[in-house]
């Protein structure tokens, strides 16, 4: 029996990010990853029973980091505008420092594969947010509506600019970066 080699299983996810950022999700195949991971299509099968296995933890694993990227060790998690623009940040750091990954998550997130994902595993990758969320609602420090709703309004301006800014290869000006964290403040603040 051979050991399953944590090294491999990256190097196949980020050969599976590339692939099906560049052909989709209908045009990439076991073997074009597996080429692009230098492994063997055999390989890729002692870790996932088919490609929509891999594909589902896949985006599990890229989702959880993306969730764990929000909460630096030792965060101040305290409801205020401060503890949101921290977050807010995180949330443009990760993005352009993983935007193949978060490409991925986003064509990941607008297949229907993401409702059976989500259902199947039981998905919530930042619980922490629902806790901030809901004591920040109480305190009246923002609105109270329905926390995805908060979650768009506060991390899908930035989320757009950051992937249009890459393709072209411009970066946000900081100026700007406190522009639209302000704008995105007062879309969701009392």
């Amino acid at each position: 029996m051979r050991i399953k080699d944590d090294e491999k299983v990256h190097r196949i996810y980020r050969a599976a990010i590339k692939v099906i950022n560049r052909e989709g999700f209908q045009g990439s195949s076991m073997s074009k990853i597996a080429k692009e991971a230098n492994v063997s299509a055999a390989t890729i099968y002692l870790y996932f029973d088919n490609k929509d296995d891999m594909i589902n933890k896949l985006y599990i694993s890229t989702k959880t980091k993306l969730g764990k990227s929000y909460f630096k060790e030792g965060s101040e998690l305290s409801p205020s505008k401060s503890t949101f623009r921290n977050i807010w940040i995180n949330h443009y750091q990760y993005i352009t420092e993983n935007i193949d990954e978060y490409v991925f998550q986003e064509n990941f997130s607008n297949c229907p594969l993401i409702q059976q994902v989500e259902k199947k595993y039981n998905m919530d990758y930042c619980p922490t947010f629902e806790e901030l969320f809901e004591t920040a609602k109480a305190t009246k420090l923002i609105l109270p509506m329905d926390n995805d709703f908060i979650y768009s309004l506060l991390f899908a301006p930035i989320s757009s600019l950051v992937k249009k800014n890459k393709i072209s290869g411009n970066e946000i000006p900081m100026n700007d970066l406190i522009q639209i964290f302000e704008s995105s403040w007062r879309s969701i603040s009392q």
